[in-house]
């Protein structure tokens, strides 16, 4: 049974009323690299800090007596969803009712509104546990996102400095977006390509599987940075020694160590995700399949292959969020991706540079989350409507 009160949703709503009277809630500065001064929502939101009190008082009240019940979590969830968007919207108006005393001064998201809005959207993920029905779910996350599109859409946050920066930047950007993008899906479809394979030898061949777990194993526990590093010192051999090669551009700078390093981690991911897939397939559909006279390939393209479809995409799932994370540290050695915003802003100490690199890696990494969780859904729906087994 259900416990009827929920501690931790109680905390992140307490936690969201305090955040609204302490400091740092958003910051302003002369500049855009300098000496920052931490200001209270109190002091930044003008009129629309009223607002977001009653809003933040009524969904404290809304956790407290809201239970388990789905209807009374359904409307919890709408009103942590409209604070994760109101939020976002009067942040942006504050623009306009914070004065900067330089006319290049700059008016910033702190580390308060930050923390505030994921602690609304913690909330939203914690009140869709108890309601049963995806449409209400769906409401629940949506209506916050819509809230903050529609801000963005009508330039409501053109006057915070991370704003500023990505007009500044708007070239760089999208070459920078562009390549991060690239880089993700070359490496995870390379490690499919590869790693659907190898999962399949290791599984059907012990000896060729020890050596293939081992090696991967081995690369999977190196750091990340340092692997990067490591890939430099054969491919700078090999550039220098092959023209050939370097007018492919590979070299020991660059995309190619970085792709080189991602691609092993992708191979991890995928190889175990098929290994264990198969290793626990019911091996009396195996059987009856050689019976009726399959071959091998067969038997993997008709019968395994259905069975673990769902496990290899979470397998993808886990490789593309990881891989959209590690490109960032490509900055380190000249990649051009989002790192290099990233890279940048914590040289100059420029918060708002950062955040143009870390606010689009974020989301990349929940909406491809988000889309392969739902294909996994419906895909597993799709195999009880042609009758395929479970493992």
């Amino acid at each position: 049974m259900l416990k009827k009160q929920d501690i931790a949703t109680d905390i992140l709503a307490m936690s969201m009323m305090v955040i609204l009277f302490l400091n740092q809630f958003m910051f302003r500065s002369n500049a855009r690299i300098g000496a920052k001064e931490g200001l209270s929502a109190g002091e930044c939101l003008g009129a629309n800090y009223i607002i977001l009190i009653i809003i933040t008082i009524l969904l404290l009240i809304m956790v407290i007596i809201k239970k388990d019940k789905e209807n009374l979590n359904f409307i919890t969830g709408i009103i942590a969803s409209i604070c994760f968007g109101c939020v976002i919207l009067f942040c942006g108006q504050a623009a306009n009712v914070v004065e900067v005393p330089q006319p290049n001064g700059r008016i910033s998201m702190s580390v308060g509104s930050y923390i505030y809005i994921c602690l609304a959207y913690l909330v939203e993920v914690k009140c869709n546990e108890y309601i049963q029905k995806k449409w209400k779910r769906f409401v629940v996350v949506a209506l916050g996102l819509l809230i903050m599109v529609a801000v963005f859409l009508t330039g409501q946050l053109d006057g915070l400095s991370v704003m500023k920066e990505y007009s500044t930047y708007q070239d760089q950007f999208a070459e920078y977006f562009r390549n991060h993008i690239f880089m993700s899906f070359g490496v995870v479809v390379c490690g499919v390509i590869f790693g659907v394979p190898l999962g399949w030898i290791a599984y059907k061949y012990v000896k060729p599987g020890r050596v293939i777990n081992t090696v991967l194993n081995t690369i999977e526990s190196i750091p990340s940075l340092a692997l990067i590093c490591v890939m430099m010192f054969p491919l700078s051999w090999l550039s220098n020694h092959f023209p050939v090669l370097k007018e492919m551009g590979i070299a020991g700078v660059g995309a190619t160590p970085v792709f080189c390093a991602l691609f092993c981690y992708a191979l991890f991911q995928i190889v175990n995700s098929m290994y264990g897939a198969l290793k626990v397939v019911n091996k009396q559909y195996i059987e009856a399949a050689k019976g009726m006279g399959m071959t091998t390939f067969q038997v993997f393209s008709k019968v395994e292959l259905p069975i673990i479809l769902p496990v290899i995409i979470s397998g993808i799932r886990v490789s593309l969020t990881a891989t959209i994370l590690g490109v960032t540290i490509g900055s380190y050695i000249g990649y051009g991706g989002l790192g290099r915003f990233i890279l940048q802003g914590l040289n100059g100490f420029a918060i708002d540079i950062v955040m143009l690199g870390t606010i689009p890696i974020m989301g990349l990494v929940f909406l491809f989350d988000f889309v392969l969780k739902k294909l996994v859904v419906l895909l597993e729906i799709y195999r009880k409507s042609r009758g395929v087994v479970k493992i």
